[in-house]
């Protein structure tokens, strides 16, 4: 559901080469509507074979159709939630790059508004009558749904976050204000690190490790707030936990399945199966 991706997935602009105000074609438009359709007559095929929420005295095929009804409902209802309320939500909550609590918060916002979708179309199918006072009934079974499905987008649709190697600097400008790398996130470091090479950042608890050409180190920083600040070295996410400068790639392992590189200073940085096919259609991989 790649409309829906952008419900759960870390909202951190774009990535090396997409632009933060691209807009999607015609033909990703279509793709997405299909994958939202295809998505929604799953999960409604599954809730109907497991008799979900006691539904299963009503025939299959009319049981089939109320379950296809309420998750193309409720994903229209998710794709407007997103755009439009978790907006201005997302800023002012800080939840760039905690994708679990934009799942929480999302769902908290999605239970009532799908829960009063569900409330208008079930009377359509001869379950019960059109009654305010029956809205909140719906709020549990809702819920259930709502987080379920935000958990596996959150598992599913995870990027890595990216940073951005500058091209020329404008001349009119000195480089101490258009080197953010330099000025916003070496300063952080010991006088003796500062102007090293950096090639990884790895997290540890609340602190971050930054390894690079002059030992590793330790500050009190998040990992997302970190890569915000290395714009202008090239690098990316290939884990949860890890940031790897591109430049200090060696070696790249493969080993039942697992994926690991091998980085200057004899460091392995290991790459997650959920950022694997991000990284190889960049060309990391």
């Amino acid at each position: 559901m790649r409309e829906q991706k952008a419900l759960l997935r870390e909202t951190t602009g774009s990535t090396v080469h997409a632009s933060p105000n691209a807009k999607p074609g015609w033909s990703e438009t279509v793709s997405g509507v299909g994958r939202i359709l295809i998505a929604s007559l799953g999960m409604a095929l599954f809730l109907s074979l497991i008799n979900a929420f006691n539904t299963g005295q009503i025939p299959f095929v009319m049981r089939f159709l109320y379950w296809a009804a309420l998750m193309l409902a409720g994903s229209l209802v998710a794709v407007g939630v997103d755009r439009f309320g978790m907006k201005v939500i997302r800023h002012r909550l800080r939840l760039e790059g905690r994708p679990w609590l934009y799942g929480v918060v999302l769902t908290v916002l999605l239970t009532p508004s799908i829960s009063l979708a569900v409330w208008a179309i079930t009377p359509l199918f001869g379950h019960m009558r059109w009654d305010i006072a029956l809205y909140p009934r719906f709020f549990v079974p809702v819920g259930v749904i709502s987080a379920a499905m935000t958990t596996l987008n959150v598992l599913s649709n995870r990027e890595p976050q990216q940073s951005h190697a500058f091209t020329t600097p404008p001349p009119t400008e000195p480089a101490s204000q258009t080197d953010p790398a330099r000025v916003a996130f070496r300063e952080r470091l010991p006088f003796k690190h500062q102007k090293a090479d950096i090639y990884a950042l790895s997290a540890e608890d609340h602190y971050l490790r930054v390894h690079t050409s002059a030992g590793s180190t330790l500050i009190l920083m998040r990992l997302y707030d970190a890569i915000r600040e290395l714009e202008g070295i090239e690098g990316s996410q290939t884990h949860r936990s890890w940031w790897v400068a591109r430049d200090a790639i060696e070696d790249i392992r493969r080993q039942d399945g697992r994926v690991s590189l091998t980085l200057r200073g004899d460091i392995e940085a290991p790459v997650s199966r959920s950022y694997q096919k991000v990284l190889k259609a960049d060309g990391w991989i």
